[in-house]
């Protein structure tokens, strides 16, 4: 398994999905813009350019639940390839990340709202006696 870290950018509501065969399943998409380190400063970014989709299915859907746009996160995941025939009778392989495990690393904050005085003085706090800040100017 390998993991990708990120921050996320949407998550798209849970979808009630039928497969071919007629199985009932969930499934929800997320995207994230990828953390890199730049090759020459070995510096940490976020890649805004570099956003990715994936997926989440069945019981993994509820790992998004706690996860905002703006969180950084780490997704573990592995790769998966799958033959099949396709209708003119090649083969032909289709690729799929399987996200096995998304952990929330750091939340955005929340911006904090500071209460509005009228007046200056009802602000002000006392100085304390015998301190630097007792100066007559």
């Amino acid at each position: 398994m390998a993991t990708i870290k990120g921050r996320m950018v949407y998550i798209y509501p849970t979808q009630q999905l039928t497969s071919k065969s007629g199985n009932a399943f969930q499934k929800r998409d997320f995207v994230f813009a990828v953390q890199r380190f730049d090759p020459d400063t070995g510096e940490v970014s976020v890649d805004e350019d570099n956003t990715p989709m994936l997926s989440v299915t069945g019981d993994r859907c509820a790992l998004l639940d706690r996860i905002k746009a703006g969180d950084h996160i780490t997704v573990t995941y592995s790769l998966r390839g799958r033959r099949y025939r396709r209708d003119d009778g090649k083969e032909a392989i289709i690729n799929d990340i399987d996200v096995r495990a998304i952990r929330l690393d750091a939340i955005r904050p929340e911006p904090v709202e500071q209460p509005v005085s009228t007046s200056p003085v009802e602000t002000a706090q006392p100085a304390q006696q015998g301190s630097v800040d007792d100066l007559p100017f």
